[in-house]
């Protein structure tokens, strides 16, 4: 059973972060992750497709890039120190990726502001394969261009 102070930060939403959208960091992306996809990297090219430009790849939302010092990627640090404040006091120390889910509804561009709101949307406790108590926090980030459009959603889950 979870305690009150855990089952309070679901519908906790963090501060959200502003990241203006820039070709280089595209370029970084798909160079990092070996993607030579033409309509990432060629103008002339993505010029002529469904896109009408380049795009970012969509492992854009996965690997970290150049955020203001203050802030960790794609989550704010108000939200997500909060909740392994409170995780910790409940006795779980550790954590562990359990997984990322992503939907992309529109595509992000060079030029493109996008705003990334977290949300606390489940922490739940288990029983572990081997006995013992597990933790699992589930956050949900909606990332919105400059026009209010949704772009992507993501749910990161980790094991406590």
């Amino acid at each position: 059973m979870i305690s009150d102070e855990l089952k309070n930060l679901i519908g906790r939403k963090g501060k959200p972060m502003v990241y203006e959208v820039n070709r280089a960091d595209l370029l970084k992306i798909a160079d990092a992750a070996g993607d030579r996809n033409p309509v990432y990297w060629d103008d002339e090219y993505a010029t002529g497709t469904r896109y009408g430009g380049i795009i970012a790849p969509p492992d854009f939302f996965g690997w970290p890039v150049k955020w203001p010092p203050d802030q960790t990627f794609m989550n704010s640090n108000d939200l997500f120190m909060e909740m392994a404040i409170e995780i910790a006091k409940a006795g779980y120390y550790r954590a562990i990726n359990a997984g990322m889910e992503s939907e992309y509804f529109l595509p992000v561009r060079p030029g493109d502001t996008i705003i990334l709101s977290s949300e606390i949307v489940a922490i739940e406790e288990k029983e572990g394969k081997k006995g013992g108590k597990m933790l699992i926090s589930t956050v949900e980030t909606t990332i919105t261009n400059q026009n209010g459009d949704t772009v992507t959603k993501l749910r990161q889950s980790s094991i406590h």
